[in-house]
């Protein structure tokens, strides 16, 4: 009798994080394992909802931030409404979730972004930003964001908390020795208290057996896989920003 997949094996398959092997073998499972299938095809979904329900960055030239045509936004957020769904249809990976308690709305945040959540109302008090990228304008970008939130909050005499994820080389981050930006973080970490950094597990895993050294900044802390880690924070009604 095959062992359970567990859904970390499945979300590093979706990611492209597994060896050429291990995805053939599982591959072949799914040929004779519908369920399998059906929880694959189901982290597919949920996967392409976090990717299209995310904030456009700002706009650059005569476009005013925030400016994408209405039509277009509100298209993208039905159709993330539609996998996610299609998702909870599935019935493996957000357990426990009213499917009338599902928005997919967007709310306004500093510089442009815009940001979704699956309660009604985004939680102006709960935030996450996602960086995969460390191209040196994403890395600026969502420092800057970070920072605005966290400050604005402050004023507002409101507690937020706000989690900056990062995977794929957007991890780099959160390198010591790698990041530009470890001083203006560890200061941003000293100011906030409520800030967290997080590496995604996977992504480390994966330098890491190609010959790459990764050592993280101090208080840096690490989520079995980036894609988990965002799925939880929706669950529990964060609002989800893709920088």
């Amino acid at each position: 009798m095959n062992p359970v997949v567990s859904d970390e094996s499945l979300h590093a398959f979706v990611d492209g994080e597994l060896d050429v092997a291990e995805s053939e073998t599982l591959i072949a499972r799914m040929r004779d394992d519908h369920e399998l299938a059906q929880r694959v095809c189901a982290l597919r979904n949920l996967k392409s909802m976090v990717r299209l329900a995310y904030a456009e960055p700002p706009a650059t030239g005569n476009r005013k931030p925030g400016a994408m045509p209405r039509r277009q936004f509100m298209q993208r957020c039905a159709f993330a409404c539609l996998v996610l769904f299609a998702g909870l249809s599935g019935g493996w990976a957000l357990r426990g979730l009213e499917p009338q308690s599902v928005a997919a709305s967007p709310a306004p945040l500093a510089g442009g972004f815009r940001a979704v959540s699956l309660t009604r109302e985004a939680d102006p008090n709960r935030v996450l930003l996602h960086l995969d990228s460390a191209a040196p304008d994403k890395m600026q970008a969502v420092l800057d964001q970070a920072e605005s939130l966290l400050d604005e909050a402050e004023r507002q005499g409101r507690t937020m908390q706000l989690e900056v994820i990062a995977n794929s080389r957007g991890i780099d981050l959160l390198r010591a020795g790698v990041s530009p930006h470890a001083e203006r973080m560890a200061q941003m970490k000293q100011r906030h208290a409520n800030l967290r950094w997080v590496a995604c597990g996977q992504s480390i895993a994966r330098f890491t057996s190609a010959g790459e050294k990764v050592v993280l900044l101090p208080t840096t802390q690490t989520a079995p896989t980036a894609i988990g880690e965002i799925i939880t924070r929706l669950q529990q009604g964060w609002t989800y920003v893709r920088v």
